[in-house]
C-alpha cells in the first residue's frame, strides 16, 4: 500500500474508534459513574441521595440529585449538581464532582 493509502485508512479507523467511545459514554451502562456521582453528592453516613435527572453526553455526564442530611433531630434537603467525567477525554476511570451553583 501506498503511504497515502495508509494514512487514510488510519484516519477512517481513527474516526470509529473515536465515534465507538464517544456512543459507549452517552449510551452505554453508566451504573459506576452514577456509583461516583452518588458518592460525590452524599459523602457523609448521615445523609441520602436520590437521583433526580441525568445529562449524558459523549465528554461527560451530570447528575442531579436531592440529597437530605440528618443531624440530631434537624433535617435538611438540597438540591446537587454532579459533573462527571472520564479520566482521558473517552477512555478511563470516571471522575465526579460537585458543579458550583452559579
Amino acid at each position: 500500500m501506498e503511504g497515502r493509502t495508509l494514512l487514510r485508512v488510519g484516519i477512517f479507523v481513527s474516526c470509529v474508534a473515536f465515534t465507538a467511545l464517544g456512543y459507549r459514554n452517552s449510551n452505554g451502562d453508566n451504573s459506576d459513574a452514577i456509583a461516583a456521582a452518588t458518592t460525590v453528592a452524599c459523602s457523609s453516613d448521615d445523609c441520602s441521595a436520590s437521583l433526580e435527572q441525568q445529562a449524558r453526553g459523549s465528554f461527560g455526564h451530570e447528575y442531579s440529585f436531592q440529597v437530605e442530611t440528618t443531624s440530631g433531630a434537624k433535617k435538611s434537603s438540597q438540591q446537587v449538581i454532579v459533573a462527571c467525567s472520564r479520566e482521558f477525554t473517552l477512555i478511563g476511570d470516571w471522575h465526579c464532582a460537585l458543579k458550583p451553583r452559579p
